[in-house]
């Protein structure tokens, strides 16, 4: 699946450029994550590569949260919400989880780097008309 470009807004003026490119990614994420038929399987792959980078690094608070987060995703429809929520999220705690994504591999390599290249000439093109 592929996420057309019209379907996100990569620049965010209020971030600081890194923060501004994880937040692309990850509406890129949630973008495809509400396009696939079985949300739930990849809902859980991030929840097991969550538990299993915990395990590794045990003073990762954002990966504990993550579970919790997937964990409840998973179970409601207000779960559901109050994840894409926190991954859309400005603020500085979103920012901090965003850092710890348990989303690897759900946007193909093809896609990251579609968005990273728009990111990277919205960025551009944003500071040359500032």
């Amino acid at each position: 699946m592929s996420i057309s470009q019209e379907d996100i807004r990569l620049v965010d003026a209020d971030l600081m450029r890194h923060d501004a490119k994880s937040l692309a990614l990850f509406r890129a994420i949630y973008a495809k994550l509400m396009a696939v038929p079985d949300r739930d399987a990849v809902l859980r792959a991030a929840q097991a590569w969550a538990r299993r980078f915990s395990q590794e690094r045990p003073n990762d608070a954002a990966l504990s949260e993550w579970i919790g987060i997937l964990e409840r995703a998973l179970a409601s429809d207000a779960g559901m919400d109050a994840m894409v929520e926190r991954m859309l999220a400005k603020d500085d705690h979103a920012i901090t989880l965003r850092s710890s994504s348990p989303f690897a591999g759900v946007l193909t390599v093809k896609e990251r780097t579609a968005v990273l290249l728009r990111f990277e000439q919205e960025w551009r093109d944003d500071r040359r008309t500032a």
